[in-house]
């Protein structure tokens, strides 16, 4: 039986006490600490020792973490499924857990989204020809990655029949939104 050296232990703890920092102010993937430790030049087998260690803990979760990520974002800064499958690789977990996560969110209505962010960033618009608004709008949407289906229904939607005018405002009475 071998004892360990005094600074492998205090190396262990420095470790410990910097994840349990870096998980306190956001939730973490697993692949997202990993990375965040290493970036502060600690030796890989204490890294992977601290990351098995809050797993068995239950502070490390993949399928909880991507659950809660994705509702998170969901509600909090809606976008489209491409935008949030983009965001949880980026994270870095794997492709069944995000095609899975993706999956869970089967009451996420992605063309009502769309729509809502498009009635809410029409009505900011004035003083634009109805070209720009709509050119801005699908660039807006497009960059919170909703798929084209979605954004061509929402503006479809606001753009209907009375030459550019918003024929219904997702639920509320509204005037001309064009001026």
């Amino acid at each position: 039986m071998t004892k360990e050296n005094p600074t492998d232990d205090a190396l262990r703890v420095k470790i410990k006490s910097d994840a349990l920092r870096l998980i306190s102010f956001k939730p973490r993937s697993i692949d997202e600490l990993r990375r965040r430790l290493k970036l502060k030049k600690y030796p890989d087998a204490k890294v992977e020792e601290t990351i098995e260690s809050f797993k068995k803990q239950g502070l490390l979760d993949d399928e909880k973490f991507a659950r809660l990520f994705a509702h998170s974002r969901v509600y909090s800064r809606p976008s489209g499924k491409r935008q949030l499958e983009f965001d949880l690789k980026r994270k870095g977990l794997s492709d069944s857990l995000v095609a899975e996560t993706l999956k869970s969110l089967g009451d996420y209505d992605e063309k009502k989204a769309a729509r809502d962010l498009t009635y809410a960033r029409f009505q900011k618009m004035t003083g634009v020809s109805k070209e720009k608004k709509k050119a801005r709008l699908f660039g807006f949407l497009k960059r919170r990655g909703f798929s084209d289906g979605a954004i061509f229904g929402a503006l479809a939607e606001l753009f209907s029949a009375e030459g550019g005018s918003a024929a219904s405002c997702g639920g509320k009475e509204c005037e001309n939104l064009e001026s």
